[in-house]
């Protein structure tokens, strides 16, 4: 196998071996191939996997804002919580509708009848509305995303308290993780999601309603860091 040095990668000359922890020499690398070999041990290594778990260690150097990470007896537990501003506006919205919605429903209770009948079926859509607004707007200001994460498993929880739904999903040695553009939109942009690769050719996708990039760079950070 022939390995050549490239003249970008020359800023950084400390790459080390994931066998042995030599430092790796730039010549060493074959960018065309992915790979790179260390004279030490004589392992040839995907040049890829090592810039990026350097990378990592960057981005794990400090947690983003609306995110906390501690240890539990569980694993590694990481809780992101949405801003409170788009809450607190849905909130307003939904008394406000809410309030418009109970006044109309009082006025055709207090009439009722088979003519008005037809009045109280159509107001029902907006009730519904209503309680999908308060809802979102309670989620949004107490919910939150929780990660449990020990090495090769992970566990998703999102709720309210202690009520949510809970998944499973594995975080194999070679897994692929990474951050793709979803098939969600909000305001004409396309939101982002974190794809982890399972052992049966599947994925595990979730991440869109974290806001901040870089919270999506950690979590994918943290994820890889916890292959078994």
């Amino acid at each position: 196998m022939e390995f050549y040095y490239n003249s970008n990668m020359a800023i950084h000359t400390e790459w080390k071996c994931p066998a042995c922890g030599a430092l790796l020499a730039m010549e060493d690398v074959n960018m065309a191939a992915d790979m790179v070999l260390c004279r030490s041990c004589n392992k040839i290594s995907k040049f890829s996997e090592i810039v990026q778990e350097e990378r990592d260690e960057e981005i794990l150097d400090s947690i983003p804002r609306r995110m906390s990470v501690t240890k539990t007896a569980r694993g590694l537990e990481i809780t992101y919580k949405k801003p409170k501003g788009a809450g607190l506006f849905l909130l307003m919205f939904s008394i406000f509708w809410n309030s418009v919605i109970c006044v109309a429903l009082f006025e055709v209770m207090r009439e009722m009848s088979c003519e008005n009948l037809f009045e109280l079926l159509f107001l029902i859509p907006f009730v519904l509305v209503g309680a999908g607004t308060f809802t979102g707007a309670f989620y949004v200001l107490f919910g939150r995303m929780t990660l449990i994460l020990t090495p090769g498993r992970g566990e998703l929880f999102r709720g309210v308290g202690s009520l949510g739904r809970r998944q499973q999903f594995l975080l194999e040695k070679d897994s692929c993780i990474s951050i793709e553009a979803s098939s969600i939109r909000r305001n004409h942009e396309v939101l982002n999601k974190i794809v982890v690769g399972q052992p049966d050719g599947k994925t595990f996708e979730f991440g869109t309603g974290i806001e901040e990039a870089e919270a999506q760079q950690y979590i994918a950070a943290l994820l890889r860091k916890m292959r078994g």
